[in-house]
């Protein structure tokens, strides 16, 4: 798996081993924002909030596209008819325009019927050669149903869940609703803490230095258009622009390669407008507190290229 939110962290170790990761933000749609190859991962959102629809076009906004597998266990669309199989246990609805499954649940107080839901999912994606992902949305309205202790339990046996089917989570808690000494109750459970809130807001003078490039501009421009791209094709696109050639050859296109990787990545990844995960070669926007639209407006904006 790849960065959270920024690339300030890995949902998985980089030995390649399953983590679970605690995710403070104020965003709850935050999962789209997870550096994750879509097209070769499982991805199972818990929301007490969101409905299906919203996860589905929050992933097509931010990601481009969605999971190779979706599935949306969600409190916001209880349908009581379809809400058990005769059995009792928690049943899947499949819907088209893809690999996506909804499963309606009534009550968050209920965190055993949650975890037989959560368990189905993953007894499925087991087999597959797919990395499989599990990503609560808000834990906050569980703890506000079960109180800090019954939350903490139920994850605590989530993560050893997860962590069987060789699995990655990740529990996303809001800082700005919950105290100090719940979020340190919690911190034990998981691998990492990756804090979403610290990000850095780039002022006006520090984003027209860093814009005063061509090769950021073009970098940006095309993460703008299409949110993720491997290296190896922005390498491409970038010595065809510069060059103004359909076809580059080799020694433009290791010189467009080395400076993205060793350049201007580095710096548009430690000013949060990018993640950059090296062993991927993938790029993509980071989710900041910095406005597209602003970026937009310095990239039409007339700039002096610092070379």
């Amino acid at each position: 798996m790849g960065g959270v939110n920024g690339g300030e962290a890995d949902a998985c170790g980089g030995d390649g081993r399953p983590t679970a990761t605690l995710l403070l933000d104020d965003d709850p749609s935050s999962d789209a924002a997870l550096d994750v190859a879509p097209e070769s991962t499982n991805v199972l959102v818990v929301s007490a909030s969101r409905s299906m629809r919203e996860v589905v076009e929050e992933w097509r906004r931010r990601a481009g596209t969605l999971p190779a597998a979706l599935g949306v266990i969600t409190y916001a669309e209880f349908d009581r008819s379809a809400s058990a199989a005769p059995s009792g246990t928690p049943s899947r609805k499949p819907l088209s325009g893809g690999d996506i499954t909804v499963t309606s649940m009534s009550d968050p107080a209920d965190l055993r019927r949650l975890g037989t839901a959560v368990t189905l999912y993953l007894d499925d994606w087991v087999d597959t050669d797919r990395e499989t992902l599990v990503y609560v949305d808000a834990l906050d309205p569980f703890v506000d149903a079960n109180g800090v202790e019954s939350t903490f339990q139920f994850l605590h046996l989530l993560v050893q869940s997860v962590d069987q089917s060789a699995a990655d989570v990740v529990v996303r808690l809001d800082p700005s609703t919950t105290d100090e000494r719940t979020i340190n109750t919690y911190r034990p459970l998981f691998g990492r803490v990756v804090d979403a809130t610290t990000t850095r807001t780039l002022d006006d003078d520090e984003l027209h230095a860093l814009l005063a490039n061509g090769r950021r501009r073009f970098v940006l421009r095309s993460l703008l258009d299409q949110p993720t791209l491997e290296l190896d094709r922005l390498a491409t696109r970038l010595a065809r622009w510069e060059n103004d050639i359909d076809e580059p050859t080799d020694t433009q296109h290791t010189r467009a390669y080395t400076a993205l990787a060793s350049v201007h990545l580095p710096r548009l990844t430690e000013a949060g407008i990018v993640t950059f995960d090296r062993s991927a070669e993938r790029v993509r926007l980071a989710d900041g507190n910095w406005s597209a639209d602003r970026l937009r407006r310095y990239l039409t904006a007339p700039l002096d290229d610092d070379g």
